[in-house]
């Protein structure tokens, strides 16, 4: 909006001053051929005086005027008040008059015509321009004045062009300004009214394409904030449900035995020790949990200690293996090592990570179909992770399922009339113990029946052991 008039304005001024030097160009350049011709007239005029020979003398004023024909400069020769050469010339103007009535040298100015005079002897030289500008004060007034009335419609002109370019520039650069704002303040309304997958659609490459980038980004951060805000209300609610769920049964078990007790009902020693070991079972359901509710919590909240050491995981997973195989035998869960690794390390915390794969185990007994169930492990490895795979050949889990499996208090079972299946915390507190460790846990069905839960850790790459 500055440079552009700018640049108008000093063309303008260029321009204005090169027809101003035109004038005075062309004004210097008839005073400078008038001149020039007058001191070339003064050296033939020398070189005559010398010697006085009419007839040279026409030879060198013939010569002198052929070249000067183009310039309207000529040169005659007076004898007296006689025309001697060029004779077919006929002069009778007041200037000429007055030329050659003088004695000795003159010159003369009348309008656009120049006259100088000078004596060779008896005759009289004068030289003659037709096309002559003076700058006499009459002639010079009209010569300034038009200069002026130049010099002020170009400033007049220069203005008006600066004020409509810069009207026209404010225009295009609001109008490159205004509809990118209001393309901004419509998506905040959008945003503002509750519309959080909105995103601003901009194509321009200027500076608005980096904030409506941005834009776009904080609406989906915040759709984002608000969906995890959501998640974790339900969570809550479901976390809430599930305590009073699992906590009411035992309790309204233990209560209605230790009723049975007081009103008489455990009539005999063997009623009354059935309904102590009943109410004592149901306590140890409360205890386990409320220990595993707290184990979680702690967990969730990140105070719960974990012992890092750089472990062989070949070897520890076989000896969990060993350890645990006959236990799960016992409870219809038969366990295969199938595929291991040699030679592979991770940071972990051992005893944790036992726990996590009891969790599992855990629920395949808990949930398995038939008498006898079978659990096969894999561990594997790639270049970055050590991948351990628990397959049950279970009855699985419906597909929507999946990804709630490790959310806390979750049950496939809608109704959960089976709280002896569980408290749904162990695949939470497994979860948590896997990402607290960096690794992940995901679980799919396999496609033969049954459910795999796939744990990913990551490669030990040394360092200080916590």
């Amino acid at each position: 909006m500055i440079v552009i008039p700018a640049i108008i304005g000093l063309i303008m001024v260029g321009g204005t001053m090169f027809a101003v030097m035109e004038i005075m160009g062309t004004h210097d350049q008839n005073e400078k051929s008038f001149y020039d011709s007058k001191q070339k007239t003064d050296m033939l005029i020398h070189n005559w005086s010398r010697s006085i020979n009419i007839n040279q003398m026409k030879v060198d004023l013939d010569s002198f005027n052929e070249k000067h024909r183009d310039k309207k400069i000529s040169l005659f020769i007076y004898e007296g008040k006689k025309l001697v050469y060029p004779l077919s010339t006929i002069k009778s103007t007041p200037i000429w008059d007055a030329a050659i009535s003088q004695n000795g040298s003159h010159t003369f100015f009348m309008d656009n015509i120049a006259i100088y005079k000078e004596n060779v002897g008896k005759y009289s030289i004068i030289l003659e321009d037709t096309n002559f500008s003076s700058r006499n004060k009459q002639d010079g007034g009209a010569y300034d004045k038009v200069v002026f009335n130049l010099v002020v419609i170009m400033s007049l002109l220069i203005i008006a062009i600066i004020l409509l370019t810069n009207r026209f520039l404010t225009r295009f650069v609001f109008k490159s300004i205004i509809v990118p704002l209001d393309t901004l303040v419509y998506g905040v309304r959008q945003i503002r009214d509750g519309n959080l997958d909105y995103n601003i659609e901009y194509n321009e490459k200027d500076e608005f394409e980096g904030i409506c980038s941005d834009f776009n980004e904080m609406a989906q951060r915040l759709l984002d904030s608000v969906n995890a805000r959501q998640k974790d209300e339900a969570n809550r609610k479901e976390l809430i449900a599930g305590i009073s769920h699992d906590l009411r049964t035992p309790l309204t078990s233990i209560k209605a035995y230790v009723e049975g007790l007081d009103t008489g009902v455990a009539s005999t020693p063997e009623i009354q020790k059935r309904y102590l070991d009943t109410i004592k079972n149901k306590t140890v359901d409360l205890e386990h949990i409320v220990s595993q509710l707290f184990l979680f919590s702690k967990l969730d909240i990140g105070e719960f200690p974990l012992y890092l050491e750089k472990a062989d995981i070949g070897k520890e997973l076989s000896n969990m293996i060993v350890n645990l195989k006959e236990e799960y035998k016992k409870k219809g869960l038969i366990i295969t090592l199938i595929q291991n690794v040699k030679d592979i390390y991770v940071q972990a915390d051992i005893v944790q990570l036992r726990n996590a794969v009891i969790n599992i185990l855990e629920n395949s007994v808990k949930y398995k179909n038939i008498e006898q169930c079978q659990m096969r492990i894999l561990c594997e490895a790639d270049d970055n992770n050590v991948e351990i795979k628990l397959e049950d050949n279970g009855s699985g889990v419906p597909e929507e399922a999946l990804e709630k499996l490790f959310d806390i208090f979750y049950r496939t079972d809608p109704s959960r009339s089976n709280p002896s299946k569980g408290s749904g915390l162990g695949l939470s507190i497994t979860a948590k113990i896997i990402e607290k460790l960096g690794g992940s846990i995901r679980a799919e069905n396999i496609p033969e029946g049954g459910l795999a839960i796939i744990m990913m850790l990551p490669k030990y790459t040394g360092g200080n052991n916590a």
